[in-house]
């Protein structure tokens, strides 16, 4: 057959070829998307999270869908209510009683200037706390008894206690305290030679 001008030329048998199987890929690749079989998309068709609530019909999974470790059963009745453990120790709920006028010896004082005068007192536990200012007429010396707690505030053994002291010629420095058994309390030992205040604040110890 000759070639004319406006003739259609005939397809090679290659294009024809190519022709034919791009048509059976679109037509089975259609026939995909329209009807699929029953049962034919599992697991293995499916990406990872493809599937989510918004997507499921309410009602539509049954629990035995859910895999084991999804399944969460109903709640189950409460249980008894256990017993009552043993109450806790008590605090310090009890206020401790008001200050007493600490009883001083003969030669010694309140030292005023607005100050606290000497007093002592007990709180609930049994701890005793002394406290005030205090002067002595003359200058203390080793084994002077300031004053005495009366029974039920005195330690079960001698204690010793840094305190505040200090005169014009000596300036701020410390003496030391014992306090004993009978209650008395003694000047032991203080910084320099005069002393014309002696503090009792940091005096406290239990009773037993």
């Amino acid at each position: 057959m000759g070639n004319y001008p406006g003739s259609i030329r005939r397809p090679s048998f290659p294009t024809v070829i190519s022709l034919i199987a791009l048509f059976v890929a679109l037509g089975g690749t259609s026939y995909a998307v329209v009807k699929l079989p029953a049962k034919s998309v599992g697991n293995r068709e499916l990406k990872s999270n493809a599937v989510t609530s918004s997507k499921i019909r309410a009602q539509s999974v049954a629990r035995s869908d859910l895999a084991p470790s999804a399944r969460v059963g109903a709640r189950g009745p409460r249980g008894a209510t256990g017993s009552t453990g043993p109450p806790g120790a008590s605090g310090d709920a009890v206020a401790p009683e008001p200050w007493r006028a600490l009883p001083l010896a003969d030669v010694w004082r309140n030292y005023g200037g607005g100050y606290s005068t000497a007093a002592y007192r007990r709180d609930a536990r049994g701890r005793v706390y002394v406290r005030g200012l205090v002067s002595k007429d003359g200058t203390p010396v080793q084994g002077d008894v300031i004053a005495t707690l009366p029974p039920g505030y005195r330690p079960a053994a001698r204690s010793l206690f840094v305190v505040g002291s200090g005169g014009s010629s000596v300036g701020e420095v410390y003496g030391r305290i014992d306090v004993l058994t009978s209650g008395a309390l003694l000047w032991w030992a203080g910084g320099g030679v005069e002393s014309d205040y002696i503090g009792l604040e940091t005096i406290s110890f239990w009773t037993d």
